[in-house]
């Protein structure tokens, strides 16, 4: 298998789950993971079909919006938190997932005790993982 950074979707895949996700649990970065691919395989076609493009649709995950602090972010192998954090997010894209811990989920969003964002229905919550919600809509 070729270096990830020699394979543009899954340095894609891990640098969305580093920008937004870095400080997660394994099981968080998953479940990001599986919203990206249950979106390129949305049945309805509401997305890109391939996860590289699902990550670089504009204004669908905000560590690729210019706006966000993230955004222009890169792992910097001299840091030993973000490389570690690095190479698990390469870990997870690398490990093919048994089951979508997200049962379907297209979206997800931090947590905020209480509130819902605007976009979310609450009977649309599928699981919270860390500190993430995921929805299916």
């Amino acid at each position: 298998m070729p270096s990830v950074w020699q394979d543009t979707q899954r340095f894609y895949e891990a640098l969305c789950l580093w920008r937004e996700a870095r400080g997660a649990s394994r099981p968080a970065k998953a479940a990001i993971l599986a919203v990206i691919r249950n979106r390129a395989e949305d049945k309805k076609a509401r997305w890109p079909k391939t996860p590289l493009e699902v990550i670089l649709q504009p204004r669908q995950f905000s560590s690729f919006n210019s706006n966000d602090p993230n955004a222009m972010k890169l792992p910097d192998p001299k840091s030993k938190p973000d490389w570690a954090a690095w190479q698990e997010c390469v870990m997870v894209v690398d490990t093919a997932l048994e089951a979508d811990p997200t049962d379907g989920a297209n979206h997800y969003e931090s947590c905020a005790p209480g509130q819902l964002p605007a976009w979310a229905k609450a009977d649309a919550i599928t699981v919270e993982i860390g500190p993430f919600r995921f929805y299916k809509l």
